[in-house]
């Protein structure tokens, strides 16, 4: 994903806020077209993505893997 921006072109930009986005019971957050703001300009614009936000776990965790596959699988095909 090309997060420069579209202002300024710099590439110090990162995600800012969001409006639509979801928690489930693992507490992982599944945002969807969140705002970047660059840190240069102060310019803002929203990105048609999806994230997933989650807290680290443990690699060798076989459950916790697959409930994150799970979760960003059901926003692919939920936005399809």
């Amino acid at each position: 994903m090309d997060t420069k921006c579209p202002q300024c072109g710099s590439g110090n930009t990162g995600p800012s806020f969001i409006f639509d986005y979801d928690r489930d019971d693992a507490g992982r957050v599944i945002a969807r077209n969140p705002f970047f703001v660059c840190a240069g300009c102060e310019h803002t614009w929203q990105v048609e993505t999806v994230m997933v936000v989650a807290q680290p776990f443990d690699p060798d965790d076989e459950e916790a893997i697959n409930a994150f596959v799970e979760a960003v699988n059901r926003e692919v095909l939920d936005a399809d």
